[in-house]
């Protein structure tokens, strides 16, 4: 406990022996496409508020910033959401739980997510769901072909455009470096699944001549969408496939009629894997310790049978409970596809480094950025700003 919880812990004592009755909550900041409005389903409202962001942008530029400012307001804090979230600010917001007397909550999750948390030794969050694996979705009015391969994507794809006379064959978030990793990965990057270099020069390379091919060479991927304007051709049924993630198969099958297909992310030069995480509840460092119960409370709320198997139908997430037993009769063939896809995915560390990873592809493989130089001299540069961790979080982190 440092000194600004021994203060705290001190103030809740005094307090509590002058009488005061406290009736305090956990303020919990999240992402509405987190968990939905499943929380307010949950009936700990006495113990816990939900401040919900409607896009990342507006949570990590405004809403948790302008929060943390009021001095008060970091003493009930929390957040939930992807294990960079511990770096998301500054990485000196959170606390972690392995060592305090939340600790014991870790008995209650599943390792592997748990493990996903591990900051400088130390696990920092609580895995509540797991997921956030990237997936091929495929809409069976206009084709029941599973590509195995890219080519066979781009085949399938394209007869189907000419077929129904569609758009475009498939959709992905071109401008959403997230749905580029498996590609990374299927060209020889292990990213950060095993002690190799994380992102080689060439598997780096031979991505950035694969999307420079299919955004403007065989224009067969629009030259700059964002997540909303893929899903919406998908939802639209203006494309018959689409690459997205897991927490977009409720919203692309009630779209569909309940056509939906959901398949792996096709085969480049060896398997694409997808990458996963689970959503993890943070708990701020100046959280009071008679809130420590709230937390508990919480959690053991979250990971009970009966909320996990709620997130797992409504969300499609996959459970974080250790004690969570799969039984595939309860659930539809969509969420026994994707949970068997998330088998084979891997947690991306939350490392400063895959924070920074994130932001470098994210300004260097833009598509518009990628036609301005050749694909070695761009995958050299991409290289180099990807060692430069140090200099970007001195530089370009919130400053809260």
């Amino acid at each position: 406990m440092d000194l600004f919880q021994k203060r705290n812990y001190l103030n809740y004592i005094n307090r509590e022996r002058k009488g005061e009755l406290i009736l305090e909550k956990l303020e919990i900041y999240l992402l509405e496409g987190t968990l939905g409005d499943l929380p307010e389903k949950w009936n700990v409202q006495d113990i816990a508020k939900f401040h919900y962001s409607n896009i990342m942008k507006s949570l990590y530029l405004t809403d948790f910033p302008e929060a943390w400012k009021d001095g008060d307001m970091k003493n009930y804090m929390c957040t939930i959401g992807a294990n960079d979230y511990f770096n998301k600010w500054t990485g000196e917001e959170f606390m972690p739980l392995e060592g305090t007397s939340l600790e014991n909550l870790y008995s209650f999750v599943n390792k592997e997510l748990a493990d996903g948390s591990i900051v400088e030794g130390k696990k920092t969050g609580l895995p509540i769901c797991g997921g956030n694996h990237q997936l091929l979705f495929y809409n069976k009015k206009y084709t029941d072909k599973v590509p195995e391969t890219m080519e066979e994507l781009i085949q399938f794809s394209e007869e189907a455009k000419k077929k129904h006379n569609l758009e475009y064959g498939f959709t992905m978030p071109t401008g959403g470096v997230y749905f580029i990793l498996p590609f990374l990965y299927g060209f020889g990057a292990d990213l950060w699944s095993t002690d190799n270099e994380a992102i080689p020069f060439e598997p780096l390379k031979k991505t950035i001549i694969m999307l420079k091919e299919l955004i403007y060479d065989k224009k067969i991927l629009p030259v700059k969408w964002e997540e909303p304007e893929s899903v919406a051709y998908f939802k639209e049924q203006r494309s018959a496939y689409c690459i997205g993630g897991d927490w977009n198969i409720h919203e692309f099958d009630e779209a569909s009629g309940h056509n939906l297909g959901v398949c792996e992310i096709p085969k480049l030069e060896r398997e694409c894997r997808s990458t996963a995480n689970a959503n993890y509840l943070f708990v701020t460092k100046h959280l009071k310790p008679e809130l420590y119960e709230n937390v508990e409370k919480l959690c053991k709320k979250m990971l009970s049978d009966e909320v996990q198997t709620q997130i797992m139908k409504e969300l499609y997430r996959m459970p974080a409970s250790v004690n969570y037993k799969m039984d595939t009769s309860q659930f539809d063939e969509l969420m026994i596809k994707s949970y068997e896809i998330h088998k084979k995915a891997f947690i991306m560390p939350p490392l400063q480094s895959v924070t920074h990873m994130y932001h470098v592809l994210a300004d260097m493989l833009e598509p518009n950025v990628i036609i301005r130089d050749t694909p070695e001299k761009l995958a050299e540069k991409v290289i180099y700003h990807l060692t430069d961790v140090k200099s970007y979080y001195e530089n370009n982190l919130i400053k809260l």
